[in-house]
């Protein structure tokens, strides 16, 4: 997708725009778009707005998943932030989501760094 090719040249602010063009040509988002985003905003080091996209995706409720999650320990990990990415690793527990192999490992990062 465009947004995809966006993410992959680390341009997360051009991701966006196509994200709210999409909305308002009546294109609805699906986890695989905000999930695109979230790591986008991860990978350039804005935590805060990869939140933000987790955030609008709960409240249009759009069910988050492994990699959502996973995203998002990932930016704040990235950030620095370790407790915020365990209050994420707390919710994808809650949520009852499952990890895999990748969360496996920011959580090994999570451990070192703390």
């Amino acid at each position: 997708s465009l947004i995809n090719a966006f993410v992959q040249s680390e341009q997360p602010d051009k991701a966006t725009e196509v994200f709210q063009l999409m909305q308002q040509q009546g294109i609805r988002p699906n986890v695989v778009t905000y999930n695109s985003l979230i790591t986008s905003f991860g990978r350039a080091q804005r935590p805060d707005k990869a939140n933000e996209v987790f955030q609008l995706m709960q409240q249009r409720r759009v069910r988050p998943d492994v990699v959502t999650f996973t995203a998002l320990m990932s930016a704040f990990v990235r950030a620095g932030q370790h407790d915020r990415a365990l209050a994420v690793w707390t919710s994808m527990k809650a949520a009852g989501v499952q990890p895999d192999t990748y969360t496996s490992r920011i959580l090994k990062q999570l451990c070192v760094a703390s």
